[in-house]
C-alpha cells in the first residue's frame, strides 16, 4: 500500500512581492498581494490546508516552504480504520 504523506505546513513565499502565504484549512485559497487572477496570474496563491497542496500563479516565483512526513503505522492504521467504517456506513467504496 502506498504511505501518505501528512503536511504539517502548506505554505510559499511569492518571489515577485516577498509575501509569504499559508493555507491552513481546507479551500483556503491565499493569494499573495501581488495575484492578479484575470492577468494570467501573476504572483502565486496557495491552497488546500493540511489537506492537499495546490500552487497557482507563475511556478518561477514560488519558492516552496510546505513541511511534509510520511504518516506513521499509527496514522496508516487509524486512516484505514476510517476508510473501512465509512464503506460500511455509506456502502462507498474509497480507496486506502
Amino acid at each position: 500500500m502506498k504511505r501518505k504523506i501528512k503536511i504539517i505546513r502548506n505554505a510559499a513565499q511569492c518571489l515577485k512581492c516577498g509575501d509569504v502565504v499559508e493555507s491552513k484549512h481546507v479551500h483556503d485559497f491565499c493569494p499573495c498581494s501581488c495575484f492578479v487572477e484575470s492577468k494570467g496570474a501573476s504572483g502565486i496563491a496557495v491552497d488546500g490546508g493540511h489537506e492537499y497542496l495546490r500552487r497557482c500563479g507563475d511556478i518561477k516565483f514560488i519558492k516552496e516552504l510546505s513541511e511534509t512526513r510520511p504518516y506513521t503505522d499509527e496514522e496508516m492504521d487509524e486512516y484505514n480504520r476510517h476508510i473501512e467504517e465509512y464503506n460500511k456506513k455509506y456502502g462507498h467504496i474509497l480507496r486506502k
